[in-house]
């Protein structure tokens, strides 16, 4: 399933049959580039851009038992899906309406992050060992957001088995503007 074929290679006398040549995944991805892509044990995550619109569309496929897909619910998933809570994500900024794009995909076992345009990282799926990072012990199906790196430039994301990394680098300036911003919500409150 993780390859979205199973009705195709897939049955009762033979579940198991190899593919040995490359097999183009148009199912509701058409008309989309494929920027990035990602696999997990049983899932694979594929980050898209729309030809038409120039939007950044996630999309998915496979185990989802944990929330590995980011869809918002639990179930496995034989076709390839349009990840609604990953896809034609926008910002509003003195310019107006910006598009934000996905930089990065990184997928451990049954987790995944992803880096966002605006260096926000995202984090959704397994949780038992502690892989988001977030203090619980349980799995998200929906995408949030790692508050912990405001501070600092995102780099890279990284997802291994059941751990997952990120590697930043210290934003000065953006520390000086919170500094700034302290001292004049102080001024208008003295």
């Amino acid at each position: 399933m993780q390859l979205s074929h199973e009705q195709e290679f897939a049955t009762v006398d033979n579940p198991l049959i190899a593919v040995f040549s490359p097999i183009r995944i148009d199912k509701n991805m058409a008309g989309n580039i494929v920027t990035d892509v990602a696999a997990g044990d049983e899932f694979s995550m594929f980050v898209t851009r729309n030809r038409h619109n120039r939007e950044t569309e996630v999309f998915g496929c496979g185990h989802n038992l944990h929330g590995e897909l980011g869809a918002g619910n639990i179930s496995h998933v034989q076709e390839v899906i349009k990840v609604e809570s990953l896809s034609n994500y926008k910002i509003t900024t003195e310019e107006g309406e910006k598009d934000v794009r996905i930089n990065q995909i990184s997928c451990g076992k049954n987790h995944c992050m992803a880096l966002l345009s605006v260096g926000a990282v995202l984090e959704w799926g397994a949780n038992e060992f502690g892989q988001l990072g977030n203090r619980k012990r349980v799995f998200s199906e929906n995408p949030i957001i790692i508050k912990e790196f405001t501070d600092e430039n995102v780099l890279k994301i990284s997802c291994g088995h059941d751990n997952s990394a990120v590697i930043c680098e210290y934003n000065e300036k953006l520390e000086e503007q919170k500094k700034k911003a302290k001292e004049n919500q102080k001024k208008k409150t003295d």
